[in-house]
């Protein structure tokens, strides 16, 4: 009996805090929205791709790719060297370990502008949070066939805003 009474008890109790734990959490007040952290990064190329500017929400792997004005030193898609373009940039990362390298994607929609280049000496400073980039006689290939366009050098830092 003494068992049953202590069961019932038991029993009774966790009821009162499911119901009460139920009624309080309607009761409790909304927490405030965390503020969004600011992911603006300057990102600057200088050599045979020129460019430099901030740029926010740069580059996760699924896109999108955000908006960069970049000057190109070699002839691309019948365009002469030198000419500056509005398009779009994907900066990462690319394969790991020991063979970790870094890849540029460089494209303007609406034209034959389009560029791939992988390959570069990475050197990433934690304490300043600076990635420089540095490729040397790499080749910047066409994004859309996989032509060779030309062999580039230029060096690229990525940094806090």
């Amino acid at each position: 009996m003494k068992g049953r009474l202590i069961a019932v008890v038991g029993v009774f109790c966790i009821a009162i805090l499911i119901f009460s734990g139920t009624d309080a959490q309607g009761m409790k007040p909304d927490k405030p929205d965390k503020p969004s952290k600011s992911n603006t990064e300057w990102i600057e190329f200088w050599g045979d791709l020129v460019g430099g500017q901030p740029v926010d929400g740069c580059c996760p792997n699924a896109g999108p790719n955000p908006p960069y004005r970049m000057c190109l030193d070699f002839e691309v898609g019948g365009f002469p060297a030198g000419t500056c373009y509005d398009g779009n940039l994907f900066i990462n990362f690319f394969g790991a370990g020991r063979n970790r390298q870094y890849i540029v994607k460089f494209s303007k929609e609406g034209t034959d502008v389009a560029i791939k280049i992988i390959g570069g000496v990475i050197d990433y400073d934690r304490r300043t949070k600076i990635l420089t980039v540095t490729f040397t006689d790499e080749l910047c290939v066409d994004n859309n066939t996989g032509q060779v366009i030309a062999e580039v050098n230029f060096t690229l830092v990525r940094r806090p805003y």
